[in-house]
């Protein structure tokens, strides 16, 4: 089988689309169409059905499409391990982060990785801890740094940083209070949530736990499923809300938040370093892992 047929009908199959493909890959669309038509001579069965204008595959369009990745991912682990042996470090790295490693970590992280090793593609997934834990598992992610260890078969967490979550609320919503020192009055301020998902939530909730409380106990009043929705809900005067100290600092030191001292409630958590035990690295993703381990990181 032709690898560079293979490759046009990745591309098709990937993008939906005879002429995306063709230019993705600087060929004319006649060509992919003679690529994808010898293919299906030679496999014997149709990769494709022709909807009017657009396409869609077939069982068989399914099953290569699999058995193909895998195919081009022994490829470039062969050029990967080639190429180490020359002192090179290449490849593509894919890798998860949950929201506040993905805007506030990973790109110091990233940025000191690829200059050392500048032939490294990288491609960063963002998502809630939860989702990019389920990628990981799913194998659509080799790795993923995350705000929560969860108890998950299989799965390595190596703790990278320590956070600190603060409560912040608007000036206009704690104007009236000398301080707010007390859990239950706090409970009774309308709240801004993360979804269940996220690493700052389950921090949240364990903390609640300890003392004897939890979630439903609180007055939410909006749900939010970033941290940069939560941060902007809370200046703009809707509640009080529990985000990372690395996402709310500018607007503390600004006077746009208030941080809410003296409470207390345990709100410390750890960034994780997430992969599957037993699988095979290729270089690029070594590398990063040792880099990561080997940083030295500050809140």
């Amino acid at each position: 089988m032709d690898l560079r047929r293979l490759e046009a009908f990745c591309k098709v199959y990937e993008l939906k689309s005879f002429s995306k493909a063709g230019k993705e890959l600087f060929l004319s669309q006649p060509t992919i169409s003679a690529h994808i038509s010898t293919l299906e001579e030679e496999l014997g069965v149709q990769l494709f059905d022709r909807l009017g204008r657009s396409i869609m595959a077939t069982q068989a369009g399914e099953v290569l499409y699999r058995n193909a990745k895998d195919i081009y991912g022994l490829i470039d682990k062969a050029q990967s391990e080639i190429n180490i042996l020359r002192d090179k470090v290449v490849g593509d790295l894919e890798i998860g982060g949950s929201t506040i490693p993905s805007h506030y970590l990973l790109p110091e992280i990233l940025y000191n990785y690829c200059k050392k090793y500048p032939d490294v593609s990288v491609h960063l997934s963002v998502g809630d801890t939860n989702e990019i834990i389920q990628k990981i598992r799913s194998g659509e992610l080799i790795l993923g740094v995350v705000g929560a260890k969860l108890d998950i078969p299989n799965l390595e967490f190596f703790p990278i940083l320590r956070d600190e979550l603060v409560i912040v609320a608007p000036p206009v919503l704690v104007s009236n209070y000398d301080g707010i020192d007390d859990i239950q009055l706090l409970a009774e301020l309308p709240w801004v949530m993360r979804e269940g998902g996220s690493g700052t939530r389950k921090a949240l909730e364990t903390g609640l736990s300890e003392l004897g409380t939890s979630v439903r106990d609180l007055n939410v009043t909006v749900w939010v499923e970033s941290t940069q929705a939560v941060v902007q809900c809370v200046r703009a005067g809707l509640g009080v809300s529990v985000t990372s100290k690395l996402a709310a600092q500018s607007l503390i030191d600004s006077g746009e938040l208030v941080h809410i001292k003296g409470l207390p409630l345990n709100l410390e958590r750890s960034f994780y370093l997430a992969h599957l035990e037993g699988r095979e690295f290729f270089p690029a993703v070594r590398y990063f892992i040792d880099h990561v381990k080997r940083s030295s990181f500050k809140i």
